[in-house]
């Protein structure tokens, strides 16, 4: 038969040692960690959200590349379609004006 004393003793040996200064240290060592990560993901959603989404993106490209110049405009010949000439100037002040214009579009540039 087995006595009172050897049965808290078989318990004793069973059952771990708890160290509640070890598992306090661990516990705040695993929530500093978790704040850690909390808050790298918080920045990292800042910055997703932060992002021009690609509709802006292309919106701001075609803003920019639409100053004054008028687009390239199509015409249709016999079977293709051609792309839109400048008028050829007829006389000396068409020339001179189409001079001009050309020298302003290069120093403007």
């Amino acid at each position: 038969m087995e006595t009172e004393s050897n049965k808290t003793l078989e318990q004793a040996e069973i059952q771990p040692t708890v160290d509640i200064e070890a598992l306090q240290k661990s516990y705040s060592e695993l929530q500093s960690a978790f704040t850690k990560k909390a808050q790298a993901y918080k920045e990292l959603e800042q910055k997703i959200n932060s992002m021009p989404s690609r509709e802006d993106i292309i919106r701001e490209y075609l803003l920019a590349n639409n100053k004054t110049q008028a687009p390239v405009v199509l015409t249709s010949s016999s079977s293709a379609f051609d792309f839109a000439k400048e008028k050829k100037p007829t006389n000396l002040a068409q020339a001179d004006r189409l001079a001009c214009e050309y020298f302003k579009k290069g120093v403007s540039k």
